[in-house]
Formats: C-alpha cells, structure tokens, sequence
C-alpha cells in the first residue's frame, strides 16, 4: 500500500496548532514565536513533510524508497489575501488540488499577501520568482494587484477575481463556480412558489466578480417574475467590514420599509449573520422571511433554520482548478479560458413554504 502523504493540516493537527500557524512557518514568515517555529519545523521532519526539503538543505546521499512519491517536478505558489478556514469553501478547494498538483509531481508553496503588499504592490518577501513555476490564487480580488501577478509572466490561475476582471482581458486563466444563473433559478422559484412581491439582496456586490454574478442573478430574477427592484429593501454597502457589525446590520433592518418577504445573502455567512439578527429582532424564518445564502458552507447544514443555499462543489473545483493550471504549465500559448462549474440548489428549512405566514412589518 503507497504511504499516505502528510499535509499541512496533518501536521497542525499533531500539534494543536492552526493551519494558518504552520503555513507561516514553511513559508519562512517571522511571525510566529521561535518556540512554535522549532515545534513546526521538527514535526514536518519527523513525518517527512514533502516541503520540508525546501527548507532544508539536501542530504548529502539521499536514498530513495521504492513507495517514494513522483519526482519533483516544480513548484506552485498559492496566493491567497486570507487563509480560507473550515467554513470557507477555499479549504477544501484547497486540499483537492494540492492532492491533484503533487499526482504530476508539483509541490505547493503557500504565501500570504498581506494588505501593506497589496498597496504597494509587493510580493512577499519569501517570494522567489526563479522557484515559482505558476500561481494559483484565491480571495485576491484587487484590481491593481491581481494585474501586477499578469506581468510576472507565469501561468497564473484565479479562482474568482475582482468583479470587473471579464472587462480586461488579462493574462491569465479564471475559474469560478456558476453564480448567475443557478442564483436566478433559485429566486424565481421561492418568488413564484410563495407569490412574493418583495425581495431584498444582501451583500457588498463588488467585492468579487462571484458576488457581482450573484446580484446579476437576483435582479434577472426578479424582472423575469415582475417584481420591482427596491433597493430599499436590500443592504448593499460596499464597505465589506459593516456587515459583521451587527448594530449597523439590525439598524438597516430596522430602516427597512417595505420589509422584504425573501432575503438573498451573497454567501453562506451573511446569511447566518443576517439570521442571527433577524432573531434578535424577533422575526423569524422561515415563517416571517425567507433567507437564502451561497456556497454550502458546513455551517449551513447545522444553523438553525438550516440554511438553503448554492453548492458550489469546492472539491470538484480544486481538481479542475489543478488541471487547468497544469495545462497551462505545458501549453503556456493556449488561449485564455474562463471556466465556469456547475452548481447545485439546495432548498432546506430557511425557506420550508409549508412553514410560510404572511409577514409582519418590524415594530
């Protein structure tokens, strides 16, 4: 039997330490105690971690094993703005195509981008060009930076991007799950199922081309069933940070009128931010309003009222994401591709028509 190859998680788990924490240290980041750093650096030895050769020097006489992995063919950096946690759907996107690179013998290096990078339009300072053989790159959604990647002149993938991205045309290929059209289907089936005459959109629908896509989505659908866009129905502040304040977002609740009969969040955690809101100000779903949410998050399927959502098959997505990049590394002249993936509606409990009443208005 081929011996199991040990990930990152594999070894943050051996030392009860975050995944973010140990990327930091094989990435050679300095921000991280000297006591964590050793603890990191002598677990990935002792399991024989396949990038811990690249922090330390070769042995003199290596000697390899007949159940050894595929001979290193390159390397791939994923760039990444934050680290996707359980809760982000990056996670396991993440962990499908390092399984899917390492098959052809790619190891993948980690970096994060911190914000000061992102002004001044730096790579990190662990970055070496001459070691990179392609980029990989998720929630990097800056305009002025991702267009700073494309003069790199390496293959360069995205995994969704800034929302104007299709308008320039860069060099680089772009991969994101189906949002338009499987959000529309979505709202005109609660809309015409429930006789709705009101819905409202949740979410800063320029923070990422996704996002855009989704509120795309919910305006098509409601004009495909004659509902009119009520802008003041919707919470649609580009300011990403307000929305996790949760005085701000009851305040706008609080504001609304008409209130909404169905809520469109542009992902999962809106979603259960907004419901945590609703609760507190005693409206209740789905019986009062509806709520949808996108990316079938883990959280999803235990908030209360299980949330209906949009499954965007993160795994699935890591596999092509690694097939297409690897492509790319053989076939660099290939035109550019925009690869969209199939989607999937998953009605549950946050928008149950048997539990339907007419809605109050908020006091």
């Amino acid at each position: 039997m081929a011996k199991q190859r040990v990930l990152i998680q594999d070894i943050a788990d051996s030392l009860h330490l975050s995944r973010t924490t140990v990327s930091k240290v094989l990435n050679g980041s300095s921000n991280v105690s000297q006591k964590n750093k050793e603890r990191v650096l002598e677990k990935a030895a002792e399991l024989n971690y396949k990038q811990f050769s690249l922090l330390s020097p070769p042995a003199e006489d290596p000697v390899i094993s007949p159940s050894a992995p595929p001979s290193i063919h390159g390397n791939i950096a994923f760039l990444f703005h934050k680290f996707p946690d359980k809760q982000h759907i990056g996670s396991s996107l993440l962990a499908s195509f390092e399984q899917e690179i390492s098959k052809e013998g790619y190891t993948l290096s980690l970096f994060t981008i911190q914000d000061e990078d992102i002004r001044n339009l730096k790579l990190p300072n662990t970055f070496i060009s001459d070691n990179i053989d392609a980029l990989f790159c998720v929630e990097l959604f800056d305009r002025d930076y991702c267009r700073m990647l494309c003069t790199l002149n390496k293959p360069l993938l995205f995994v969704d991007s800034y929302y104007k991205v299709c308008e320039d045309n860069l060099n680089a290929d772009l991969i994101l799950m189906d949002s338009r059209y499987s959000s529309a289907s979505m709202i005109r089936h609660l809309i015409t199922a429930n006789n709705l005459t009101r819905a409202g959109f949740i979410g800063a629908f320029t923070h990422c081309l996704s996002f855009y896509e989704r509120w795309t989505g919910f305006c098509m659908a409601l004009q495909d069933c004659g509902v009119p866009l009520n802008k003041s129905s919707c919470i649609i502040s580009q300011d990403d940070s307000k929305y996790w304040d949760r005085f701000w977002l009851i305040t706008q609740l609080k504001l609304m009128d008409p209130f909404p009969e169905l809520f469109v969040c542009a992902n999962d955690s809106l979603a259960i931010q907004l419901i945590s809101c609703l609760k507190e100000l005693n409206i209740s779903i789905p019986s009062d309003v509806l709520v949808t949410g996108f990316d079938n998050t883990p959280a999803s399927m235990v908030v209360e009222p299980s949330l209906t959502t949009i499954n965007s098959h993160s795994t699935n997505m890591g596999i092509a994401a690694a097939k297409q990049l690897l492509n790319r590394i053989a076939s660099p002249a290939l035109p550019f591709a925009r690869l969209y993936l199939q989607t999937e509606i998953l009605y549950r409990n946050s928008t149950d028509i048997r539990l339907r009443r007419p809605v109050r208005r908020l006091p």
